[in-house]
């Protein structure tokens, strides 16, 4: 967690964006969600995915350990946000906005739990060893049958150490593969993204539905 605060604190941000995810507006649609599905974005930081969400009809929880990174999102969006403690977790609403702060691996999933999820860039920005937790953690904040959208970031392992972190698609396919249907969208050359110094670097976009148990 410190070395996320210390980026948010440096305004070392370079995973934010100043506009929507083309792959989630392009994509989004084959997840089928309804409007008024709640859809759960975890490490949201100050996503402005989010946004379009709401302007989708949805209702949006975020997960996110950096107070910093919450407090810009409602500041920069003009929003009026109330905070409450619930289960020792501290809540961050401003309707349809809701944003979750602590350590994702620590947090505990409400009775609300999520129809959709999105997760552009936090299953790269953790270390491997925690993936397991994490995919986990998707298990128990969503409902079954709740779909997610996926994008991963891919490159030759031993040419950085990250993060964000390489994921590959068998990756992918291995964490997800006790209780959930994956299914690959898109595939993606990142010839964008090679000035980082890597020789190679792939984008995929998963379909992945959580399969009820």
């Amino acid at each position: 967690m410190t070395f996320w605060h210390n980026r948010w604190q440096t305004q070392q941000i370079g995973w934010h964006r100043d506009a929507y995810n083309d792959l989630l507006t392009k994509h989004w649609r084959s997840i089928g969600s309804k409007k008024g599905d709640r859809v759960l974005v975890p490490l949201c930081g100050k996503s402005l995915d989010m946004l379009w969400f709401a302007s989708q009809g949805h209702s949006v929880v975020g997960l996110e350990m950096v107070e910093e990174a919450i407090q810009a999102f409602f500041e920069e969006n003009k929003l009026d946000v109330v905070c409450d403690m619930v289960n020792d977790q501290i809540h961050h609403t401003s309707e349809p906005f809701t944003i979750i702060e602590g350590d994702i691996f620590n947090l505990k999933a409400g009775v609300n739990q999520a129809d959709a999820w999105y997760d552009r860039a936090a299953m790269i920005a953790i270390p491997p060893t925690k993936r397991e937790a994490y995919v986990e953690q998707i298990r128990q904040f969503t409902k079954p049958n709740a779909v997610g959208l996926l994008i991963t970031f891919t490159y030759p392992k031993e040419e950085m150490e990250g993060p964000p972190f390489s994921l590959t698609d068998n990756d992918v396919e291995e964490l997800f593969s006790d209780g959930f249907e994956l299914e690959c969208l898109e595939r993606l050359d990142l010839t964008d993204e090679k000035d980082r110094g890597l020789s190679q670097v792939t984008s995929s976009v998963f379909r992945i539905r959580r399969v009820p148990s």
